[in-house]
């Protein structure tokens, strides 16, 4: 009984970790209709905690744009994958889970 609880309890530990490794910490942007979308290649520079060497981080950043029921663009940052589903004319959040 206690080898299964056991297992059972570092099944769901694994599982928790999963969920939160795939989160991509962005926040969900408003529903609408995606009319543009932007990426571009940034680099910053760190600070780091100890020591005098500056670090450089460079990656790209993506962005979606889209327009609600009213006509209102709203322009926020998404994850890759996401920038990667949804298409210009798509339904945004819909097109994160095809």
């Amino acid at each position: 009984m206690r080898r299964a609880l056991a297992v059972l309890g570092a099944a769901l530990t694994g599982t928790a970790l999963l969920l939160t490794a795939c989160s991509d910490g962005h926040p969900q942007g408003p529903a609408g209709q995606v009319v543009a979308k932007d990426r571009d290649y940034d680099c910053h520079t760190a600070t780091p905690r100890h020591g005098t060497k500056k670090t450089r981080s460079c990656g790209w950043e993506y962005e979606l744009t889209t327009r609600d029921r009213h006509g209102q663009a709203h322009e926020f940052d998404v994850s890759s994958t996401v920038y990667d589903r949804c298409r210009r004319g798509s339904a945004y959040p819909a097109c994160t889970t095809r």
